[in-house]
């Protein structure tokens, strides 16, 4: 399966979630990583990663990541072990957690790919939310004025998501939140950076 710049520093950035919150379910782990691209995006006009987030019931959600994570624990429960996604080993909890997928670290994290300004907005994600529960920052991410929330509502997606498996193919746009023009062009700069190097994989 091909991994995208994007992906790759997703997985990575999941890595370091799961170096320092335990346990890491997949619900949780991929609402910090949303959270880390909308703090990195608000203050600097450019995300940690890239990443597209659809507007699914329960919060954005980076369809591919989701996908893939999915994936290797479908491997996972036909085989006797753990099946690893990069760095991350991805397995189900010996308890019975609604989430049902774990993930840990296969390997050490590598901050070759952030910056140090990205490794900041990591830890000031982990700090500020790595104790909330995946409902608690469900409900966080579906506050009223939440980029999610709006799309919802002008989309009228409740009714979809019932009908639906709980997804819609709506794309949450973090460009919304570029509020001045240095932010917007520190944005298409960087962008058209990451499509260059996405180019050279």
């Amino acid at each position: 399966m091909e991994i995208t710049l994007a992906q790759d520093k997703a997985l990575n950035a999941l890595l370091y979630f799961a170096e320092r919150i335990k346990p890491l379910y997949l619900t949780k782990a991929i609402k910090l990583l949303y959270l880390a691209d909308e703090m990195a995006i608000k203050q600097s006009g450019v995300p940690v990663t890239w990443l597209n987030y659809k507007a699914w019931k329960l919060g954005p959600v980076p369809e591919d990541i989701y996908q893939q994570v999915k994936y290797a624990h479908h491997q996972y429960l036909k085989g006797n072990g753990g099946h690893t996604i990069q760095q991350l080993e991805v397995s189900t909890p010996p308890e019975n957690f609604r989430d049902g997928i774990l993930l840990t670290p296969a390997k050490d994290f590598d901050d070759a790919q952030f910056s140090d300004y990205d490794i900041e907005v990591l830890d000031a994600i982990i700090k500020a939310y790595g104790k909330l529960s995946s409902e608690q920052l469900i409900e966080l991410l579906h506050s009223k004025g939440t980029l999610w929330h709006k799309l919802v509502e002008a989309n009228n997606l409740d009714k979809q998501f019932e009908l639906k498996n709980n997804r819609s193919d709506f794309i949450i746009e973090l460009t919304e939140l570029l509020d001045t023009d240095y932010k917007r062009s520190a944005f298409e700069v960087a962008y058209q950076s990451y499509l260059l190097q996405n180019e050279l994989l």
